[in-house]
């Protein structure tokens, strides 16, 4: 076996196959940017766009989708020139390192879980790097749509927020104790 998270790739019947570290297969994140909705490509021949529409879901699957926007071009070219054949492994660290790009960070704009707090995220200004963040924290998929994962994200602060509540009504009711007979004025 060989050691190392990475994504895989497989050319079969059904079209160009890519599946996550995880054994998921990779969505197109077409809702980053929507190059080629028909799928994936890679290699020397590879048409532009479904080689772009790869780069795009491999960087915002990995990193986030700013930088998905930001480098989808450069990082496409990596792969047109490192991935050939019919099946390939791309380890993370690839990814994310420096082997495909000088000009950017990435594992600086990535937060850990344990950084994002779903009570104080505003959604409608949050990058995709919090986003999968707090999808991770929360035991949400990041791979379905983007209304249905916002929707999740929504019910879980909801949730959140009601237990929240609920501990600061039951800690303020056992944290006093009034004595009926202490209450009342002696003459």
């Amino acid at each position: 076996m060989i050691a190392g998270r990475a994504y895989q790739g497989e050319r079969c019947l059904g079209g160009q196959l890519v599946y996550t570290p995880d054994g998921d297969v990779l969505d197109k994140h077409l809702h980053v940017l929507r190059r080629a909705p028909g799928g994936f490509d890679w290699g020397p021949d590879a048409e532009e766009a479904r080689i772009d529409q790869l780069a795009i879901a491999l960087l915002a699957d990995s990193t986030t989708k700013n930088i998905a926007l930001d480098h989808y071009k450069e990082f496409a070219e990596y792969l047109r020139e490192e991935l050939e054949g019919d099946e390939w492994r791309l380890p993370t660290s690839d990814i994310s390192a420096d082997t495909w790009s000088r000009e950017i960070d990435v594992a600086d704009e990535t937060p850990s879980p344990e950084d994002v707090d779903i009570t104080t995220v505003e959604f409608d200004e949050m990058s995709f790097a919090v986003e999968r963040a707090l999808c991770e924290k929360h035991d949400i998929s990041v791979h379905q749509s983007v209304n249905e994962r916002r929707a999740e994200l929504d019910a879980t602060r909801d949730n959140v927020h009601s237990e929240a509540a609920d501990s600061d009504t039951t800690g303020s009711e056992s944290g006093k104790v009034e004595f009926p007979a202490a209450s009342q004025k002696r003459d």
